[in-house]
């Protein structure tokens, strides 16, 4: 049994190796393992092209449904008609009662080349500011440091928490500098990345250090021994029962 006391779980888009990725239903099995100790889920949103945030994690639907169409170019109720395994594609606003009780929630902005900045920020503030979601302890996670600064800079969003995703040496080697400046609570970091100098350096800039995505028991034990603040698995479930 491994010893989650000081580690917060996560399940990854719901819980994606034991039920659909980023759906209701993926939701509702995470929140039955929060009595053996899942704290809480990471999933992503995508913006629509009438500006909804959809809960998706690919810019098209081509993986998840079958089709080529990208999110980007449809409005949100075409989008909804599309079926992934016969569930319907949610709204971020729709989702907040299936993520309530959980207690740490990270939730990725996915930005793309054509992606348009105004209407995102617009969307994250009708989605996030006076609505249910807004007393949920969502932390905002993403790669695109443009996202953060302007983030950083709204005074509808500045006050919610952010957290910088890493996933390349490169970046890793200033992530903490980065993170800082862009106003960032904690680093996302690509578990192969990580070892104990890598996570004690971010502790000492005051940074949490959330690795993802890891299925590997050991190498979950070594993270644990490590001090890493955060895991997120594709597999809570057999983590905490098995």
């Amino acid at each position: 049994m491994i010893n989650f006391e000081h580690t917060l779980l996560l399940g990854h888009r719901g819980a994606r190796g034991e039920a659909l990725e980023n759906t209701l239903i993926g939701f509702e099995h995470a929140q039955r393992l929060k009595a053996h100790g899942l704290t809480g889920v990471e999933f992503d949103v995508q913006l629509s092209a009438d500006g909804h945030l959809v809960v998706f994690h690919d810019d098209d639907l081509a993986r998840m449904c079958g089709e080529q169409s990208r999110l980007d170019q449809l409005s949100v109720a075409e989008i909804q008609r599309h079926r992934q395994l016969d569930h319907q594609i949610a709204t971020l606003a729709s989702i907040a009662p299936v993520l309530n009780g959980f207690t740490y929630i990270e939730l990725e902005i996915k930005t793309h080349g054509r992606t348009d900045y105004g209407k995102l920020i617009r969307a994250l503030s009708q989605d996030l500011v006076d609505s249910p979601l807004a007393n949920l302890p969502i932390v905002l996670t993403s790669f695109d440091v443009e996202l953060h600064a302007r983030l950083q800079r709204s005074k509808l969003l500045s006050h919610v928490p952010r957290g910088l995703l890493i996933r390349t040496p490169e970046t890793l080697v200033i992530a903490s500098n980065t993170a800082l400046q862009l106003g960032c609570v904690q680093l996302g970091i690509h578990y192969p990345l990580l070892s104990q100098s890598v996570i004690e350096r971010s502790h000492r800039y005051g940074l949490p250090v959330s690795a993802w995505t890891v299925n590997d028991i050991d190498t979950i034990k070594q993270l644990i021994k490590w001090q890493a603040d955060v895991i997120i698995t594709d597999y809570p479930r057999h983590l905490l029962l098995n």
